[in-house]
């Protein structure tokens, strides 16, 4: 009886366990949520890396996928015996700013240097502006170990702010946000109600200038005209902190942008070279017309006739050619003398105006297309109210009003008269070149040029400038059609 006994007793346990352990695995796929207090970083971070890895690690490695506060802690225990000074990782918690979990921002009013060492006598590998953003793999008594970019190294503790202080250290100095609507249409109210008018429609996606969070409401701005309240719940908001440049990447911008500030400079003497010569060949050409008219004053007083003052000239009348010649000089160096005056200061005035001269590619053909190619090489120039400069700054009707004027179409200057304008089109039939208006919830508030491929080009807000967005980032209420219509 012993042994089937002792047998029985083995069999009924390993069944016991193992459906203890199945009853456990049910439990926890239905009812938990892993997070970093029960699963340990290296499972999640070998699921990160399976998924693809970034280059940039901040991008995405803490962005509830990882926290490295974890292996902070583990890496302090763990060098604890080897002499390493790790301060807490509670540093680096984030609960009122979820985004700044494990990082860190730099609170200097100037960039920060990210060294190879935790020293001062270390070689530099990057920078990282004010505000700008890092990982945090490390933090010491006085340096930290961070990667941001494609840059790894060690910044001083007393130029970072970790965590929820992050957070509060990027709101209180204006750090940007943006807000990215993650539902298949979002609309945009006119107050923190959802009774109250809806502005317009924002689609899945586009992200969005915020102004405020306040609990369930976020306010954001579209363009100009535009400025409204969507649901906290169904947009993303990221601080727009900026990353770390390399050594590398920097001398590559200085290398461009001393090519371009040279091509300008040689540009600028080329033009100076031209002007002062079609300035010299007007003097000249100034001068000879007073000679001659000098010369004509000359022949009527004495009443010689043309071509015979030197032969009627005797030696009893010295004086008459003698006046006539001091007089014509005179006139002349007065002449000469105001006209160098007067290409001095046109030169002083030309200075200015050719350096900051914008170079512009001229319209080419007349077509739609040809239009919007014209367009698109004024993306990223400034958005100015009631400006219709296509290099120094305009709106969004003075924009178009502006690019058409290139092509020979005269239109009206605000963009509800210019709804008028053309042939009206279907949404669903828009070619190159097309103008489409958007409501601002009273009104057309706004217009762009389609670009073709559900894109349109145009003079946003003050923030972005001239830019490209898609057709439907907010909701066009009408097309017109000015050429080829």
């Amino acid at each position: 009886m012993y042994k089937p006994t002792k047998r029985a007793w083995i069999v009924g346990l390993s069944a016991g366990l193992i459906i203890a352990g199945a009853g456990a695995n049910i439990n926890a796929q239905a009812g938990q949520s892993y997070d970093s207090s029960n699963v340990g970083i290296s499972n999640r971070v070998g699921e990160y890396i399976k998924s693809g890895k970034e280059s940039d690690p901040v991008a995405k490695l803490t962005n509830g996928l990882a926290s490295v506060s974890d292996s902070v802690v583990s890496k302090k225990k763990a060098s604890e015996d080897e002499g390493i000074d790790l301060i807490d990782a509670s540093l680096t918690d984030a609960k009122e700013y979820p985004q700044f979990k494990g990082r860190a921002v730099v609170t200097t009013e100037d960039n920060v240097n990210i060294r190879t060492k935790d020293n001062t006598d270390s070689e530099v590998v990057g920078t990282l502006a004010r505000g700008g953003i890092c990982l945090v793999k490390e933090i010491g008594k006085e340096w930290t170990k961070v990667a941001s970019g494609s840059c790894e190294g060690y910044i001083a503790n007393e130029f970072l702010a970790y965590g929820d202080d992050a957070g509060k250290w990027c709101d209180e100095n204006g750090v940007g946000r943006t807000a990215t609507v993650c539902t298949a249409t979002l609309k945009v109210r006119e107050d923190k109600d959802e009774k109250s008018d809806c502005l317009t429609l924002i689609p899945e996606g586009e992200a969005y200038y915020v102004y405020s969070v306040s609990g369930e409401w976020t306010e954001v701005s579209i363009d100009d005209d535009i400025r409204g309240f969507v649901r906290s719940e169904f947009v993303d908001v990221k601080y727009d902190n900026p990353r770390a440049i390399s050594v590398e990447e920097q001398e590559e911008m200085d290398r461009i942008a001393q090519e371009e500030a040279d091509k300008a400079w040689l540009k600028y003497l080329e033009e100076q070279e031209a002007l002062e010569a079609e300035q010299s060949a007007q003097a000249e050409e100034d001068n000879q017309d007073q000679t001659e008219v000098a010369e004509a004053d000359t022949d009527t007083e004495t009443g010689i006739p043309e071509g015979e003052v030197e032969s009627q000239q005797t030696a009893d009348e010295p004086g008459v050619e003698g006046e006539a010649e001091t007089e014509t000089e005179t006139e002349t160096e007065t002449a000469e003398e105001t006209q160098e005056a007067e290409t001095e200061t046109e030169t002083e005035e030309a200075a200015p105006e050719a350096s900051e001269e914008t170079e512009v590619a001229a319209p080419a053909g007349s077509t739609g297309v040809d239009l919007v190619n014209f367009a698109l090489q004024f993306v990223g120039n400034p958005y100015v109210w009631g400006g219709t400069s296509l290099t120094n700054g305009a709106d969004c009707s003075g924009f178009v009003q502006s690019v058409y004027a290139e092509f020979g179409y005269s239109l009206p200057r605000t963009a509800d008269v210019q709804a008028g304008c053309g042939v009206e089109v279907s949404l669903s039939d828009l070619q190159p070149g097309d103008l489409l208006f958007y409501w601002d919830g009273y009104e057309i508030g706004h217009v762009a040029i389609y670009a073709g491929d559900g894109v349109v080009v145009h003079a946003s807000n003050s923030r972005d400038g001239i830019k490209t967005s898609p057709f439907n980032y907010r909701t066009p209420c009408k097309a017109c059609r000015i050429i080829g219509q």
